[in-house]
């Protein structure tokens, strides 16, 4: 996640500590909070809750796309590695 750059470093800091609830998901560019229930759940944000800056749209859509066109099952056990991050998209900055 080093290559990521966030809004804050509020944001930042509350992405990599596992004890505050705001997560990233890099191989779709998306941001969110996880329901504390014991499953993995989350409700996506659309804003830093600390600076307010707009996040990036999400690139869920485009990732299972570019599976699709390359002729790989999203569902399935052979995802190729780059598509388990941000190297699929290039490393735009989540930013």
């Amino acid at each position: 996640m080093s290559a990521i750059k966030f809004c804050c470093s509020q944001m930042e800091t509350a992405v990599s500590d596992p004890n505050i609830p705001v997560i990233f998901t890099p191989k779709f560019r998306e941001f969110g909070m996880r329901i504390l229930d014991g499953g993995t759940s989350s409700l996506g944000i659309v804003f830093c809750p600390w600076c307010g800056q707009k996040l990036p749209d999400s690139l869920r859509d485009e990732w299972f796309d570019k599976l699709e066109q390359l002729g790989v099952d999203p569902y399935g056990e052979k995802i190729p590695a780059e598509f388990s991050d941000e190297r699929w998209y290039g490393g735009r900055d989540a930013l």
